[in-house]
């Protein structure tokens, strides 16, 4: 018994390890014998897309990119402070480069460059340029870079639609984990619109990717890429008590990431809310307030938008312009929805009243996004 088991299990290994390979598992009738029906073994057949994954990863990777962000971390004591001086230190992360509107970018995530004093970007020909953070939304972990220099030949990717993708479905991590170039990894979607681990209720990420193709540090920022070889996501975090993959990685889906881009690059629509979180019973019974719908405005940046049209912090978010609003996904998603100039109506409840103010969306202060 244990034999045959293994035999399967090898069986079954290797049409695993074929590119883009599913197998199919298919009985016949179960014989008859003197002492009653016998079922025949299962017979397993192999249905494979020749070479999917080679094909997904040479379309994909050569707009991959190695991203070496130099950061100086300041004495943290007095003894450092007097007799040592600033660490210099390097981060390894990946990213890769997208067309947006005629224009080559670089996507990484936030945490990749957020500190950095210098950020330089090798290409996967062995060119290397500077980079410079034309914006990021740390929440979101999505960051957008411009290389200096020639980049008329520098790959970009094909851009998927994350919201087609199937639990199941074969995908590809491709990156620069612990500093090997250009490694690919690969697994399935293991599920969909998981909060990872260390979410907060008004955070605006819930909606990730998770899957078991090994995403370990250095792979951030790359690219999680179907077998057509569109990016669907981009590798952002893993769940791990080593530090290094146990098969639950997380990616953020490339629809969501592309509307922050978008967000980032056009400086808006912003209207101001920094932080809000959805409203419940019990947080209604705790502040006080007289619904327990809606989303909670915890602060609200001075001389911005939404300040300007009187939204203060412990105001109550029903809806805008009709659309009912219960988290703070819904909250940002009905705001970039608008154009820079339009003007939304928030239906709110401060106290016993509730308020209609009207919000004009603005235009993203330089600096705030970076």
């Amino acid at each position: 018994m244990l034999v045959a088991a293994a035999l399967l299990a090898l069986v079954i290994g290797a049409a695993a390890g074929v590119g883009g390979a599913y197998y199919y598992l298919s009985t016949s009738a179960p014989a008859t014998t003197d002492i009653g029906p016998v079922q025949p073994p299962t017979r397993i057949s192999v249905v494979t897309d020749e070479d999917a994954i080679v094909k997904a990863v040479a379309q994909a990777d050569p707009a991959v990119v190695k991203i070496v962000a130099t950061t100086v971390r300041e004495p943290s004591n007095p003894f450092e402070f007097f007799f040592g001086e600033p660490r210099v230190q390097q981060g390894i992360g990946s990213g890769f480069a997208v067309e947006y509107q005629g224009r080559k970018i670089v996507l990484t995530n936030a945490h990749v460059v957020g500190e950095a004093r210098e950020i330089r970007v090798q290409t996967r020909d062995g060119q290397e340029h500077v980079g410079t953070v034309l914006g990021m939304d740390r929440p979101s972990d999505v960051a957008v870079l411009e290389l200096e220099g020639d980049l008329e030949g520098l790959a970009t990717v094909s851009v998927g639609n994350s919201d087609h993708l199937s639990i199941g479905e074969w995908v590809v991590a491709i990156g620069h984990p612990f500093a090997f170039d250009h490694t690919v990894t690969v697994g399935v979607v293991s599920a969909q619109g998981q909060r990872p681990l260390g979410g907060t209720p008004d955070s605006p990420v819930r909606n990730v990717i998770q899957t078991d193709a090994a995403i370990n540090q250095g792979n951030s920022g790359g690219p999680l890429v179907n077998l057509a070889g569109e990016v669907v996501g981009i590798n952002s975090m893993i769940f791990s008590p080593t530090g290094t993959s146990l098969g639950i990685g997380f990616a953020i889906p490339i629809n969501d990431a592309m509307q922050i881009v978008h967000f980032l690059m056009a400086r808006g629509p912003w209207v101001g809310i920094e932080r809000a979180m959805p409203n419940s019973a019990g947080l209604a019974r705790y502040l006080g307030l007289q619904t327990d719908r809606g989303v909670v405005v915890l602060s609200v940046m001075p001389d911005s938008p939404a300040a300007s049209a009187g939204l203060r912090e412990g105001d109550v978010i029903l809806s805008i312009d009709g659309e009912q609003i219960t988290n703070s996904d819904q909250l940002r998603s009905a705001v970039f929805a608008r154009q820079i100039g339009d003007t939304l109506t928030f239906a709110i409840q401060r106290g016993t009243e509730q308020l209609d103010l009207q919000v004009k969306a603005g235009t993203i202060p330089e600096g705030y996004y970076r």
